[in-house]
């Protein structure tokens, strides 16, 4: 039971359901909530099925091509960095379709360094071929991090207000410094 806890919460540290929630409310401004809800749920499936896949094959891809852990946490960190970067820079929405604001969210929760955890948490606890506590913890931190977003929507205001475009700001911070923390351990590790 431990191991299973021990996995959501590491799920959750790397998915970031705030910050999903953020990334949602900056898609299309004149998109509605339930727009944005069913946006929501169709990038946290995505996410979901991409996870899964990676549980149950990621050590074997990597294997296959040469990739260390360290080298994929390097690249995942950069993702990362490049996505908090842009929320830095955005003032508002750029007026592109939901479709590109959507691979945002998929890129950043199922980024190089999500997977890298999932991959991980799969081989540490891997059970007879079957990567259950992976499995478990993945499924958990995305159906939570799917109600968080869908409340931010329904309890968030219509306009966006100054606060919440700081508070978007730094997360976007708050990213960059993941992204750098991803990277600095990745090239610690590699070294």
């Amino acid at each position: 039971m431990e191991s299973i806890s021990q996995s959501i919460i590491a799920m959750l540290a790397v998915i970031n359901p705030f910050v999903c929630g953020i990334m949602l409310e900056q898609i299309q401004t004149d998109e509605n909530k339930k727009s944005k809800i069913i946006d929501a749920v169709k990038a946290m499936l995505t996410v979901l099925i991409i996870l899964i896949i990676a549980a149950f094959a990621g050590h074997y891809i990597l294997k296959a091509f040469g990739i260390s852990m360290d080298a994929f946490k390097i690249v995942g960190g950069i993702i990362i960095s490049y996505i908090g970067f842009q929320m830095l820079g955005s003032n508002k929405s750029n007026g592109n379709s939901s479709a590109g604001s959507l691979n945002k969210i998929i890129m950043f929760a199922a980024s190089p360094g999500t997977i890298a955890m999932v991959i991980t948490l799969a081989v540490v606890h891997d059970k007879e071929g079957i990567p259950l506590i992976a499995i478990i913890g993945t499924t958990v931190a995305v159906l939570v991090t799917l109600v968080i977003m869908i409340l931010m929507q329904l309890l968030g205001k219509n306009k966006k207000s100054g606060g919440q475009a700081m508070f978007s700001k730094f997360m976007g911070l708050i990213i960059v410094a993941m992204g750098l923390q991803f990277m600095l351990t990745g090239f610690k590790d590699f070294f």
